[in-house]
C-alpha cells in the first residue's frame, strides 16, 4: 500500500479537490492518506468529507513544510511513501506505477513531473532509467517525483530548519536524499510521468530569499569551505538572472557563516 502524505494550510479548495478526485479514480486503489492541516483545519476537514479513500487528518498548530511531514510520519501504514503537495495531481496510473517499480531491489525511485497545461514535463529530465540517482543529480529532485519503501526511510527525518514556512525556503529535499543515500540506500529513475504540477516561469524558480538559503543548505550538506566554494559557483553561474547579484551574495556568506544547527533539527 502506498501513503501520500499531504501538508496543507487550506487556502487551495480547487486545487486540493482536483489533488483528492485525481486519487480516488486510480486503477490501483492501494493507498492511504496523511493529511496534515497547519491552518484552516475545520476546512480542510469539511473537504475531506465526501472521499472514500482511508485517510487520517492530523492537525499541526506550527507552520513549517518539513514540520508536517515529520508529524506525519509515525503515521504512516503503507509499506511505500511520497510527500504530496495540495496543488499537484496524479494520472490515474501513478499507484500501480509506483508498486510496479518498487518490487525490484531498490529502496526508492523517481520519475517525472509533467505539466498537462504547458504539454512538457517540469524540468529537464534524462531519457533513459538509472538503477542509481546520486552526485548533482540529487540536486535536481523534488518531493513529489520521489517514492520510497518505508522501512528505508524509517529512520530519516526532514530538516525543519529548511522548506517553505521555514526560515530558508527550499533544500528539505536535498537534505532528506542526502541522509537516504549516506545510509547506503539506493534511489532508482524511471523515464515516466508520475505526477502533474504547474511548471513555474523562469522568473519564479528562484527568488533571493532561495538563494541565500543555499549558503546554510550547502554547509549544512558538506562544509564551510567546501560550501562556500558551491554557494560561489551558484552565483556565477545564476548571476544574470538576479537583480542584485553581489548584494545577494553576500547575504547568503552571512547567511553560511553565521548557520549553526540548532537542538532540535527534526531527525530521530
Amino acid at each position: 500500500m502506498l501513503t501520500i502524505i499531504i501538508p496543507t494550510l487550506g487556502e487551495r479548495k480547487q486545487e486540493f479537490n482536483r489533488l483528492l478526485s485525481s486519487l480516488e479514480t486510480q486503477t490501483m486503489p492501494a493507498l492511504e492518506l496523511i493529511i496534515v492541516s497547519q491552518n484552516h483545519h475545520e476546512l480542510v476537514s469539511e473537504w475531506l468529507t465526501p472521499i472514500t479513500i482511508s485517510y487520517r487528518h492530523i492537525r499541526l498548530q506550527e507552520k513549517g513544510l518539513s514540520k508536517a511531514r515529520n508529524a506525519a510520519l509515525p503515521y504512516i501504514n503503507g509499506d511505500l511513501v511520497t510527500f504530496s503537495d495540495d496543488d499537484c495531481w496524479y494520472p490515474n496510473h501513478a499507484v500501480a506505477t509506483v508498486h510496479k517499480y518498487l518490487k525490484n531491489d531498490s529502496d526508492g525511485c523517481c520519475f517525472q513531473i509533467f505539466d498537462p497545461e504547458m504539454n512538457e514535463t517540469y524540468k529537464n529530465y534524462p531519457k533513459k532509467p538509472s538503477s542509481t540517482v546520486n552526485g548533482r543529480m540529487l540536486f535536481r529532485k523534488s518531493s513529489i517525483e520521489l517514492f520510497f519503501k518505508t522501512e528505508a526511510i524509517a529512520s530519516l527525518r526532514f530538516h525543519e530548519s529548511f522548506g517553505l514556512g521555514s526560515h530558508y525556503p527550499s533544500g528539505e529535499e536535498n537534505l532528506f536524499l542526502q541522509q537516504f543515500t549516506t545510509g547506503k540506500k539506493r534511489l532508482a529513475y524511471y523515464p515516466e510521468t508520475i505526477v502533474y504540477h504547474q511548471k513555474p516561469t523562469k522568473q519564479s524558480r528562484l527568488s533571493e530569499k532561495q538563494l541565500i538559503s543555499k549558503g546554510p543548505l550547502f554547509k549544512t550538506m558538506y562544509n564551510t569551505p567546501i560550501g562556500l566554494l558551491l554557494l560561489t559557483a551558484l552565483f556565477i553561474k545564476k548571476a544574470g538572472s538576479i537583480k542584485q547579484p553581489v548584494n545577494s551574495y553576500t547575504k547568503a556568506v552571512k547567511a553560511m557563516l553565521s548557520f549553526s544547527e540548532q537542538p532540535e533539527r527534526g531527525t530521530k
